[in-house]
């Protein structure tokens, strides 16, 4: 059988990658292993990689609930299943790889982007998903794990913590010429990759997998010139760069460090350090205590239908404490918000301000001063990426 499918949601008719949302399937899924049934795509190593579809024969393998537990497909009815990690070597990973459909033009500036959602029942969140495109086409005849300097990785490069929710992983590549392979994968060792620990949902039974586990959807190469939209996203400062701070401790000769910063640009070159460059560092860490821009621009937020924020985002809430105690005379409302896509849960936008005002008494902030309300969809930040939906942000009153 062979499903036809329409690109939707950025994919085009300028797209390099054949197959791109696995919707082209010539026969049936009955086991693990089968993405060479979404051909040209195929595993690079020995170890075989997953997919998925609404019309598999076999539950573990479906769409959207299978053995991983649940996730709907970004466009069409069908993704791909790759391993990035696996704890002491309990499960392989595996590397996912297709022969564009015509080769990079030497100069030319590329957007290459794919979609990723952490499976329900994977242990562990990790870093390093990346992109490798080359010349050359690799096939391994091993299980080892692959080790190549690849171009295409989140600026951040943090852990993907998000379930229930398709995150883009995008970078912008100017060909050398003659690129026609891409691989998808972790081309990093394990010391060199970060984890965070997950705790399974309440909503699934059974243990966890001693993995990091993604779905994967939505692929595409697409010359920029041909865009309409940037090619970015990181959520980073003013959506092209950011200032990164380093912390020292007391010591004399490691204060002297303190001041040391590095702006990053949205390709993830790091700007020479000027004084001017210094001078906008320590301005903008000046207001993290004590300008009002500072909370205002601050948002926390959330997975898909949760209203407790994760471990790093917590962090932010530090900040924002420090900054009350810095500015006693300072209130700030919590205002909740929410994506249409979480209409099953009641009241998500408020619950979720609710739980962030709860956080800042922890920390020692009187609740008068952090009033809080629920906007749930009034305020939408985008139409097309839930995530910057689910949130919550800050207002100043006086």
């Amino acid at each position: 059988m062979v499903v036809v499918s329409i690109q939707l949601n950025g994919q085009s008719e300028h797209n390099l990658v054949p197959n791109p949302s696995f919707e082209e399937v010539d026969g049936k899924i009955k086991e693990g292993g089968k993405v060479t049934l979404a051909q040209p795509w195929r595993a690079i190593n020995m170890n075989q990689v997953d997919l998925y579809s609404a019309e598999s024969k076999s539950e573990e393998y479906s769409v959207p609930t299978n053995k991983y537990g649940e996730e709907k497909a970004r466009t069409g009815s069908n993704y791909a299943g790759v391993s990035f990690y696996g704890y002491r070597g309990r499960m392989p990973r595996t590397y996912l790889g297709t022969r564009l459909t015509n080769p990079l033009t030497e100069g030319r500036e590329y957007c290459m982007k794919f979609f990723v959602s952490l499976a329900d029942r994977s242990k562990y969140a990790a870093n390093n998903l990346a992109m490798y495109v080359t010349a050359d086409s690799i096939v391994e005849a091993s299980e080892k794990n692959l080790s190549f300097d690849a171009q295409i990785k989140s600026i951040t490069n943090k852990p993907y913590e998000q379930q229930f929710l398709w995150t883009p992983i995008c970078r912008k590549y100017t060909a050398k010429g003659g690129e026609q392979f891409i691989i998808i994968g972790n081309f990093n060792t394990d010391e060199e990759t970060q984890l965070e620990t997950l705790r399974l949902s309440r909503e699934f039974s059974g243990r966890q997998s001693y993995d990091s586990y993604y779905f994967i959807d939505d692929v595409s190469v697409i010359p920029i010139d041909v865009m309409s939209e940037e090619c970015m996203c990181d959520k980073i400062a003013g959506g092209a760069m950011e200032v990164e701070f380093k912390k020292f401790g007391t010591d004399e000769k490691e204060a002297a460090k303190a001041t040391t910063s590095y702006i990053v640009n949205s390709d993830g070159s790091r700007v020479e350090k000027t004084e001017a460059a210094a001078a906008a560092a320590g301005g903008a860490a000046a207001a993290a205590t004590s300008s009002k821009a500072y909370p205002e621009s601050e948002e926390i937020m959330f997975n898909s239908t949760k209203f407790v924020p994760s471990s790093t985002e917590s962090e932010k809430l530090d900040k924002l404490a420090d900054y009350l105690k810095a500015n006693p005379k300072v209130k700030l409302k919590i205002i909740g918000h929410a994506d249409p896509s979480e209409e099953s849960v009641p009241f998500i936008g408020k619950r979720r301000a609710f739980s962030i005002q709860k956080e800042m008494t922890k920390r020692g902030i009187d609740k008068t001063r952090v009033p809080y309300e629920g906007k749930e969809t009034e305020n939408l930040k985008s139409t097309s990426d839930p995530s910057q939906n689910q949130r919550v942000s800050f207002e100043l009153m006086q």
